[in-house]
Order: structure tokens, then sequence, then C-alpha cells
């Protein structure tokens, strides 16, 4: 637990203070101008909410992706993943903290997306649900920490990790429903969306907007536990894999 404080306290004053942390976020009005420009040219009103949800949850999900592999990177230039090798406790640890600071300020995109609504396209978006919505942002929030991992252990593997990152990062966006709902997707994508957190989590921040009232949302905020708790439990292995192998290999101090 302290190295995840530790880790969580450098990245937030890292983050504060550093503006590349902050790029992915920036996207949010132009990306949110975008969508709601599309579904405005195609007269869809009722997709009002999934326009201002996606761009955050892109900007949410790619801040946890690049800070994965920034924080790996930035390690072995520095000369310190070799430090968190010989340390018994796993590196995922302070990772994870890093990555969780990292994903509290990129939360500021949900707000963000929200007033770029109002001040280009006169939409206010209301929320019907506002504890539903913490309750949504909060679990797919952790979610998001413990499925980077796994993309964030490519990166100790790899020079050309950023090139996966980037393509992995856009199937998992669309089948997790970042974009559209997924039932709006072909009927055969469906059962491998409800493998993705992104999936669940996503239908319940829309539906914490536009619902009269969310159904099952205990069973859907477990299932986003679920998923994120199996992404953590394949990340902190993968992880703890690789780790080992560049240590043996001697790998591990080269740039």
């Amino acid at each position: 637990m302290s190295r995840y404080l530790a880790g969580f306290r450098m990245q937030l004053r890292a983050g504060i203070r550093t503006p590349s942390y902050w790029m992915t976020i920036l996207t949010t009005p132009a990306q949110t101008i975008l969508f709601l420009s599309v579904i405005t040219a195609f007269d869809r009103p009722d997709l009002t909410a999934h326009a201002v949800i996606a761009p955050a949850v892109v900007s949410m999900w790619g801040a946890s992706v690049w800070t994965g592999g920034a924080i790996v990177r930035n390690d072995r230039w520095g000369a310190m993943l070799e430090l968190h090798a010989a340390t018994p406790t796993s590196y995922a640890v302070p990772v994870i903290g890093r990555m969780s600071a990292t994903l509290l300020l990129s939360l500021a995109a949900i707000p963000l997306a929200m007033a770029t609504a109002w001040l280009t396209f006169g939409l206010d978006v209301g929320v019907r649900h506002p504890w539903v919505l913490a309750a949504a942002l909060v679990v797919t929030t952790a979610a998001m920490v413990s499925t980077a991992l796994i993309f964030t252990s490519m990166t100790v593997l790899s020079r050309a990790a950023i090139t996966f990152q980037n393509s992995a990062s856009y199937p998992i966006l669309l089948l997790g429903g970042a974009f559209v709902p997924l039932d709006l997707l072909p009927g055969w994508v469906h059962p491998i969306g409800r493998l993705i957190f992104l999936s669940w989590g996503t239908d319940l921040v829309r539906d914490s907007i536009t619902a009269a009232t969310v159904e099952d949302l205990w069973l859907r905020l477990g299932m986003v536990l679920l998923l994120g708790a199996a992404g953590l439990a394949a990340g902190t292995r993968l992880l703890r894999m690789v780790m080992h192998r560049v240590t043996v290999t001697g790998e591990i101090s080269v740039a």
C-alpha cells in the first residue's frame, strides 16, 4: 500500500505540473464537436448523450494507456527499472498507483465535454441520476487502470509498444461501446463486446444521463468490477513474467 500511495502522490504532482499528461484530455473539446456535428447532420438528437460521453471515455482510456507506457519508458531511461525489479513488491503496485492519479485527473474530461456541448451547440446535458453516474465512473476508472496494465507490460517487452498500444486501443473502444452503444453494432459483436468492461461501464454512464430508471444497477456495476479484476489479474501476471524475462536476458536496461 505504501508503494501504491507513493506512486499515486508522485504522479499526481507530476500530472499537475507536466503539460504532456493533459494532451489526451485537451483533445476532448475537438472530439466532442466532431461527434455532435455528426449527430446534428443526421438529425439524431437522441444520441446527444452518446456524443458527449464518447470523447470523454476516449480521453480517459487514452490517458491510462499512454501513462502506463510513459511510466515504463521514463523508469527505463532513468535507470529506475532495475531498482523496481530488485524489490520484493510487484512492479505493478507503483504503476497502478501512478495510473490511478492520472485517471483521477482525466475525469475532468466529463465536465469538459459537457461544457463544450453547451458552449458550441447550446446543449444542456443534464444528469438524471448523479449517484449512478458517480458509481459508474468510479468502477469504470478502476477497471481502466487494471486493464491498461496489460498494455504497460508490452512497453517493458518491446520497443514498438507504442504502435501496439495505439492499434489495440481502438478495437477496445469500439467493442466496448465507447463510440456507439453496443446494441447498435452487428449482433455477432455483442457477445465479444460484453467481455469488455467498457461496454458495461459506458452503458451505465449514458443511462445515468438519459434513462428514467436505471435497471440492474448492481449487476452491471458488478460486471465492470469483475471484468476489471480479470484485467488486473492478467496484467499483474503478465507484467511479472515480462519483468522476469528482461531481467534474466539483460534487456531491462535497454532503452
